[in-house]
């Protein structure tokens, strides 16, 4: 039996505190406390990045005090704890700190049915008090009822289906004993772990090796059968009192059930931590990962990145693309892997996906995900020479396509080079008031038609999303070719030369993206 939010409200410490929303969801088991205050950029986005993923069941205390009035990072921060699998959010000294408790904020943890709960608006009121009152009875519960299994398996059905996991088994093994979980296979190399303390920067590989010579905390060694596969490690590293046989006993038996349950998805995990590794340029857990797969982290030259085209599609897109896209490069590339990152989802390969050949599985994949309603917008990232150069692809790709995206709205796949394109239009034309007069005055005569023609719009679809050609810009404007041969006309006489001729034609270019993300 674990402690839940429903119990902990008749705790002296929260009984006064008003429940506003997750009323059905009071069944969660807490795991601990945690205090959430500083609230910047990066905090929110390393929340994204960990989002979808198990992150411990704890019970987080906050008055927003670095964003009191900012209800659209109020509202951020409250959809990234839910979606980690916190246990609940209790807010601090409204009235003082947060002016108000924002109806936005209310409605998005009535939709998530996240717990959402509100302290009396007194000064006097510490953190430490529920900190105090909570944990006591989480190490007390923990005392009197030791059986492990039963407790996480409860915890773990309490759980969205995508966070049962192997790696949350280890994450809630390791915060239950406050101990290092270690995952081995049979030939040593290390398939998933946890630190004790949480925040540890210790190498996982440098700690097991101490251990099993004697240099280390208490190291026990469990044979973990899997059944179908080869037998596996677990290794737990205890500093203090060493854990008691039972303990072992049960947690061999918790993880045992855990691989014959959820080991499909630990593979899965695997593989999205290898591209987290990539993107965020961590080499020593890079290359661990790699090894695993068998992969050679240098022969990725080539990225692609998706992201869904209907936001209410997101889960299962991100569940569902990278198996998708991994079958279909398969029989292309000696070395490809596909994975979730943040709200894309990223797949990296070698030069099978290079030139031509690359852009016709890119235009499969586009028609695949049409069918199958998971619309994406693509950015397609080739000659990429090392993983410094993936992760900036990434950077710029992540933060570039949704300009690019209303720059040309006809199009689903964008290369790199339009990406930075997208991004010279964004940051160098329209935050320069010198650029976007350069601009206007270069679309100027196509305004002074008195038979009010669309002529600039017209412009930007032959440029932008006709390639140049009169036929395909009637295709996309559903006008006969002859009313666009009149346009062009009239466009060639105001402008003094075709809208084809260069240099001119880089001046117009630039002149109708920044008038599409204007308008926009």
């Amino acid at each position: 039996m674990s402690v839940t939010l429903k119990q902990a409200l008749v705790l002296p410490s929260l009984r006064q505190a008003t429940l506003l929303a997750g009323f059905d969801n009071l069944d969660r088991p807490i795991t601990s406390v945690n205090v959430l205050e500083y609230i910047g950029t990066e905090t929110l986005h390393q929340q994204n990045e960990t989002a979808g993923r198990f992150a411990g069941g704890e019970l987080v205390l906050t008055c927003f005090s670095s964003i009191p009035t900012n209800v659209n990072a109020q509202c951020e921060c409250l959809r990234a704890l839910a979606q980690v699998g916190q246990a609940g959010l209790v807010l601090y000294y409204v009235g003082t700190v947060m002016p108000q408790v924002d109806p936005a904020l209310v409605t998005l943890a009535q939709e998530l049915d996240f717990p959402l709960l509100v302290m009396p608006p007194r000064m006097e009121l510490r953190y430490s008090e529920v900190i105090g009152d909570v944990m006591d009875a989480i190490l007390r519960d923990q005392a009197d009822n030791t059986h492990l299994l039963g407790d996480i398996l409860e915890h773990m059905t309490l759980l969205p289906e995508h966070q049962r996991t192997v790696d949350t088994v280890l994450q809630l093994l390791s915060d239950r004993l406050r101990a290092t979980v270690l995952l081995l296979n049979s030939t040593g190399q290390l398939l998933g772990a946890c630190a004790w303390p949480r925040g540890s920067q210790t190498d996982m590989t440098d700690l097991l090796i101490q251990a099993r010579q004697g240099n280390a905390d208490q190291c026990c060694r469990l044979t973990i059968d899997p059944g179908d596969a080869a037998p596996m490690e677990l290794c737990l590293l205890k500093a203090g009192q060493p854990l008691s046989n039972e303990v072992q006993q049960q947690a061999q038996d918790v993880m045992q059930l855990a691989l014959n349950l959820w080991s499909l998805k630990h593979a899965e995990l695997a593989i999205e931590e290898l591209v987290r590794a990539i993107l965020r340029d961590e080499p020593i857990k890079m290359r661990r990962l790699a090894a695993l797969f068998r992969l050679n982290v240098a022969s990725i030259h080539c990225m692609w990145m998706l992201s869904p085209l209907d936001p209410a599609c997101r889960e299962e897109f991100l569940r569902r693309v990278p198996t998708i896209a991994s079958q279909l490069l398969e029989p292309h590339c000696q070395a490809a892997i596909a994975g979730s990152y943040q709200d894309f989802v990223i797949v990296l390969a070698d030069n099978g996906v290079f030139g031509p050949e690359g852009e016709t599985l890119a235009a499969q994949l586009d028609a695949q995900l049409k069918a199958e309603g998971l619309g994406a917008g693509f950015v397609c990232c080739q000659g990429l020479e090392n993983t410094a150069q993936v992760r900036a692809a990434f950077l710029r790709s992540s933060e570039g396509l949704p300009s690019a995206q209303t720059i040309w709205p006809t199009r689903t796949v964008h290369t790199l080079g339009e990406i930075d394109f997208a991004l010279h239009c964004k940051n160098d034309l329209v935050q320069d008031e010198a650029s976007v007069t350069r601009c206007r005055a270069v679309l100027a005569p196509l305004h002074s038609s008195a038979e009010e023609l669309p002529l600039v719009d017209t412009l930007a679809v032959y440029l932008l999303d006709a390639d140049q050609n009169i036929a395909r810009c009637a295709q996309q404007l559903f006008l006969h070719k002859n009313t666009v041969k009149y346009r062009y006309q009239q466009i060639t006489h105001r402008l003094g030369h075709t809208p084809d001729k260069l240099p001119e034609l880089t001046a117009l270019y630039e002149a109708v993206a920044l008038y599409r993300l204007l308008e926009k």
